[in-house]
């Protein structure tokens, strides 16, 4: 009786380890370097010059990255009158550099999303802000091959026109 006890514990304990160490795989964000793939490759580590009108806000959220912590808003995202607090103006014609880029999956939701990581130095207030910005829209519904597209950023003249497969984490 008492081999039975301990035997039927420790199956219970091992149990419980196996459930444990699975919800906490599927729990942890997952992502995924993407900087030498296409698009992502023509600006990464490149300075990039802004052709619109760009705004440097505190990121409501924690950030994904610490050494990243505000987000760059050009509209597209949570909007330039979105009511968060604006860290910075940013003019039309500053250089900005994209350090990285990444892809991003929810814990929660499988959502992915694309995160360019980079940096803005502005000249007349001698302030450097690391930030994130997200980009591209990934599309899985009725469709056979998921694919990206980018709309038009702040530093482009045209939005790019292709689709773009890249696998996500």
């Amino acid at each position: 009786m008492k081999k039975i006890l301990i035997v039927s514990i420790i199956l219970l304990v091992c149990g419980l380890s196996v459930m444990v160490i699975f919800f906490y795989t599927l729990s942890t964000p997952k992502y995924k370097d993407v900087s030498k793939e296409e698009p992502f490759v023509e600006i990464v580590n490149k300075k990039l010059t802004t052709k619109r009108h760009i705004q440097i806000l505190k990121d409501p959220d924690t950030p994904i990255h610490a050494d990243y912590s505000y987000h760059l808003e050009d509209g597209n995202t949570f909007g330039m009158d979105s009511g968060l607090e604006i860290i910075a103006e940013i003019p039309i014609g500053t250089e900005i550099t994209i350090d990285k880029s990444e892809l991003h999956t929810g814990r929660v939701s499988g959502t992915t999303t694309a995160y360019l990581f980079g940096t803005i130095h502005l000249e007349n207030t001698q302030q450097t802000y690391a930030f994130q910005y997200s980009w591209g829209h990934y599309h899985t519904l009725y469709e056979d091959t998921p694919y990206w597209t980018f709309d038009l950023a702040f530093w482009q003249d045209t939005a790019l026109a292709n689709k773009y497969i890249i696998a996500v984490p």
